[in-house]
């Protein structure tokens, strides 16, 4: 993921002192990011992309997961018996994921890489962009630049599978909703503005982690687009995708007009 701005204030409960240290992106967040629940999604979605490429005859081979984050469901996939490789472009994220990797004895190759600028060093079977790390291309062009680079690196035959949430997700779920996991010691809260002409959306994840006796108070900013799923479509045939289907994210059904989240599925030919 990534965000416009954060930081992190240690804060004193009661006697009022505080100490203010500026951070970058996911320095601080990256290392609470599966103790805030974020690590149920990936659990989910494994066995979901592993029965649709079960559904299309796939056998299990090599998989690239771009935009792993902790790499829960990279973890998850190789331990399925897939040869995976995590990539992502945060190393507060990757070393997350590195470390869960030893802890659990499971193998899988770590790379830190931009999704726009992809490269592996063979061609791969399968390619995963997960929990609406899509949408975090902006632009047409950042997501165009995506595909391309998602294209060049399957096999011919290969397949491509990511989910992007929806507009109206964003107006429906993300405008002026505030959402919270609370826990004894981490509190997360997640806020978002939705502007409903661009289509985007900002949101503002603030935690309090208890240290001792101080608190860190720590923020960033994220933003996430939209896109019209004909758009995507378009993008994906441009690039030479054949798009195989579209579904309402964990389920088989088509999406509609109150779908908050769309899986894709595209094949190299």
């Amino acid at each position: 993921m990534v965000g416009a701005e954060a930081g992190v204030i240690l804060a004193r409960r009661k006697k009022g002192g505080e100490t203010a240290v500026s951070k970058g992106i996911y320095e601080g967040y990256a290392r609470l990011y599966d103790r805030s629940g974020q690590r149920a999604f990936s659990l989910r979605m494994a066995p979901y992309i592993e029965a649709l490429l079960g559904r299309r005859g796939v056998e299990k081979g090599s998989l690239a997961d771009v935009a792993c984050g902790t790499g829960t469901f990279a973890l998850e996939m190789a331990g399925r018996g897939w040869d995976v490789t995590g990539i992502d472009a945060s190393d507060a994220m990757l070393a997350e994921a590195k470390s869960k990797s030893a802890e659990q004895g499971t193998e899988v190759r770590w790379l830190q890489q931009d999704m726009r600028a992809l490269r592996l060093a063979e061609k791969v079977l399968v390619i995963t962009c997960l929990y609406d790390s899509m949408n975090y291309m902006l632009t047409s062009e950042d997501l165009s630049a995506a595909f391309r680079a998602a294209f060049g690196n399957l096999r011919p035959g290969g397949w491509f599978l990511f989910d992007m949430n929806t507009a109206y997700a964003f107006a429906t779920m993300w405008d002026g909703d505030t959402y919270m996991h609370d826990g004894p010691d981490l509190t997360v809260l997640i806020s978002g503005d939705y502007d409903a002409r661009r289509q985007q959306v900002r949101a503002q994840v603030t935690w309090f982690e208890r240290r001792g006796s101080l608190w860190a108070k720590g923020w960033e900013e994220h933003v996430e687009q939209a896109y019209p799923p004909e758009h995507v479509a378009t993008y994906l045939q441009d690039t030479g995708f054949v798009v195989d289907a579209c579904y309402d994210c964990f389920t088989y059904r088509e999406p509609d007009e109150e779908s908050i989240r769309i899986l894709w599925i595209a094949r190299r030919p």
